[in-house]
């Protein structure tokens, strides 16, 4: 087979934590855990494609003459040793802005009941982390008050400031901020498992917590979600080839437009998100590092969501459909 910039990921399995099967088998630490999955598995039963340039994990292992490799994914608690890998996955959160990234890492990592470490079976590093953190039960770190101040200073008008005020401040003690970030190349396949997991955890959270008070906690009716998308807008006529217009290996989305131009989700289930959140606002990115990702007609976005918990069931459904299509169409491709 001759050289290709795409990989085939297969056997993709999703290996769900001991504890979400039988929350009583839990293991007694995280170091348990990692040794190695002993409840159900998941698998996503077919193989996705993903294009590819630069990706740190699909290099690896990748033949020249085949571009192929096989990759089993798997789930984890949080751990202390995940610290370097999750503060890597987030340095980008909030561009270039000199924040307590170290503080949020470590909460990331305590909250061990609620929240998800993705891992290949064959490497310890991570590459991709979710969890949803109360932003009353965290409201005086650090972290949580530099997070807020740059999505206020970020915020377009009277109406966004009014939203972004009342989930963080008026009703904080109801409302999760879902923390998601992971490399682009996993394949959609473990979006569903990956926040069915997440969502299973919040429920058992709030029955298997040692307190009330930290019961209290996941008992979310809204999240807030901070994620990145990019805006393409049309080009002028004759001004190129006209091929569509593509950063790094991210695809285009059929979806709302904003600012005049498309959106493009770096993570597809964002689109379901936004289609489903109560408000939201975007902003464009000022950090050099990351503006050096765009091209002229393509440029990177922050998005902010409002999302009613009561809406997950339809998240849920939504984002189970997308990695049914997505399977559908790589084997039509294949």
């Amino acid at each position: 087979m001759a050289a290709t910039q795409e990989c085939i990921f297969t056997s993709v399995m999703a290996k769900r934590k001991a504890r979400q099967v039988s929350p009583e088998a839990a293991p007694s630490s995280p170091s348990e855990s990692s040794e190695g999955p002993t409840g159900s598995e998941s698998s996503s039963g077919s193989d996705v494609t993903e294009s590819e340039d630069d990706s740190p994990s699909s290099s690896s292992g990748v033949s020249d003459e085949e571009g192929i490799v096989n990759v089993d994914f798997e789930f984890f608690d949080p751990k202390p040793t995940d610290f370097h890998g999750v503060k890597a996955l987030l340095k980008s959160y909030l561009e270039d802005t000199l924040w307590d990234i170290s503080g949020f890492v470590d909460i990331f990592l305590a909250q061990t009941t609620v929240g998800t470490v993705v891992k290949t079976s064959n490497d310890d590093n991570p590459i991709g982390i979710l969890t949803a953190l109360n932003l009353a039960r965290y409201k005086d770190r650090a972290c949580m008050k530099e997070i807020y101040q740059y999505l206020w200073k970020n915020s377009n008008g009277k109406a966004e400031r009014e939203n972004l005020e009342t989930m963080w401040n008026k009703q904080a003690k109801d409302v999760g901020l879902i923390v998601s970030e992971r490399l682009v190349n996993i394949p959609i396949d473990l979006v569903p498992p990956l926040y069915n997991s997440l969502l299973d955890e919040v429920m058992w959270a709030t029955e298997d917590e040692p307190t009330k008070e930290l019961q209290n906690f996941f008992k979310f009716k809204d999240y807030v979600i901070v994620t990145r998308v990019f805006v393409e807008h049309s080009k002028k006529k004759g001004s190129d080839d006209g091929k569509q217009a593509k950063v790094g290996i991210i695809q285009k989305q059929k979806g709302v437009t904003e600012d005049k131009g498309e959106l493009i989700y770096v993570k597809p289930e964002d689109e379901i998100f936004h289609q489903l959140c109560t408000w939201s606002f975007t902003f464009p990115v000022n950090a050099e590092s990351l503006a050096a990702h765009e091209t002229k007609n393509v440029k990177q976005l922050r998005l902010v969501m409002g999302f009613q918990a009561k809406r997950m069931a339809a998240f849920r459904d939504a984002v189970k459909n997308l990695a049914e299509d997505g399977d559908e169409t790589n084997a039509t491709d294949s």
